[in-house]
């Protein structure tokens, strides 16, 4: 008995936490915004999520391989569509909807098309199916002077760059824990984002 705890896996308590917070916080997002756009109350959703799942597997101290494949899936989804649909809200309530549908849509197809990638193929999927949505959310913030579009953009965006850096090269944090700080903000935000254009809207 005494060697099976040895071997088995400590819970992830930090990561437990940031995660719980990311789920709570999404989940928050999802009750406020249905009522505003759909669309990025399921991007929002797809983080709850996975937050969820990840609570369960790191506070797991030997997770079966189905969770931890799970866990890899459903991140993945969260972040390669329900990022691009957190942009589908904002050209949507800005009557631009070929930008909107094009969003979920490079979405959809990078999901599609890189389903039997190797995991540096599907980091860059997600790279180049959030990039453009992204970015073209902090551009109409930008013009709008939404701050909280700017934050949450800028956030969900420093979320690519952590990935690349090596574990611990961040102040000695954990990887996962940054980007789930940081995607946390950015799903708070964001949510403020969309409540404030559609309150603009609908003056």
């Amino acid at each position: 008995m005494g060697c099976v705890k040895l071997v088995s896996k400590e819970r992830e308590w930090s990561l437990v936490m940031t995660s719980l917070l990311l789920c709570a916080t999404a989940l928050t997002a999802t009750h406020r915004t249905r009522k505003i756009n759909l669309g990025s109350a399921a991007g929002f959703l797809m983080q709850a999520c996975a937050g969820a799942v990840s609570v369960v597997h790191s506070y797991s101290e030997e997770p079966p391989a189905l969770l931890s494949a799970s866990l890899r899936e459903v991140n993945w989804v969260s972040m390669v569509i329900g990022l691009p649909l957190f942009s589908f809200g904002f050209h949507w309530l800005n009557d631009d909807w070929l930008a909107a549908n094009s969003a979920v849509a490079g979405g959809i197809l990078a999901a599609a098309c890189s389903g039997n990638l190797a995991e540096e193929g599907r980091e860059v999927a997600v790279r180049l199916a959030v990039a453009a949505p992204i970015l073209s959310v902090l551009t109409v913030c930008l013009f709008t002077a939404n701050l909280y579009g700017i934050v949450g953009s800028l956030a969900v965006c420093l979320v690519g760059v952590v990935s690349e850096l090596e574990p611990g090269g961040l102040l000695g944090l954990k990887k996962m824990d940054v980007q789930n700080v940081l995607l946390t903000s950015g799903v708070v935000a964001l949510q403020r984002a969309l409540g404030t254009q559609y309150g603009a809207e609908s003056k």
